[in-house]
């Protein structure tokens, strides 16, 4: 019985941490998109800003510039795009999750089933049947 509960728990902590997982992916891809929306509009006013203030330069060395710029801001918003830390709340699901795994595992093997039999009170009823079938008469 204990191991259909600790299978019970160690479900549970699966689905919360798989919630837990979905809220946070579902967060992160709504703000994605609204920084998305806003750094074009952003990066396009830049470039004409940028265009009109680099006058005195070739057109050439302007689009350098400009790209070059672009590279950078892409690339550190790559970085911070690409860090994904677990919270708290994922850790201690996981971990409770893996802890009633482990101890179900362990309460469903051969050993615990044999330690049951073995206090049981039957046990002793059988091996005294068995002796004295074998005693000598």
């Amino acid at each position: 019985m204990r191991a259909f509960r600790l299978a019970a728990a160690a479900w549970e902590a699966e689905r919360v941490l798989l919630g837990l997982q979905a809220r946070r992916m579902v967060g992160r891809a709504v703000l994605g998109a609204i920084a998305a929306i806003l750094l074009c509009a952003a990066f396009a006013m830049a470039h004409v800003l940028i265009w009109f203030a680099l006058e005195g330069w070739s057109p050439l060395a302007r689009a350098a510039w400009l790209t070059s710029g672009d590279l950078v801001v892409a690339v550190i918003l790559l970085m911070l795009a690409l860090r994904d830390r677990p919270t708290a709340q994922e850790i201690e699901a996981r971990l409770l999750r893996d802890t009633a795994m482990a101890q179900a595992r362990a309460s469903v093997g051969l050993v615990p089933l044999l330690g049951s039999v073995a206090r049981s009170s039957w046990i002793g009823v059988i091996a005294g049947l068995v002796r004295r079938r074998r005693a000598p008469r």
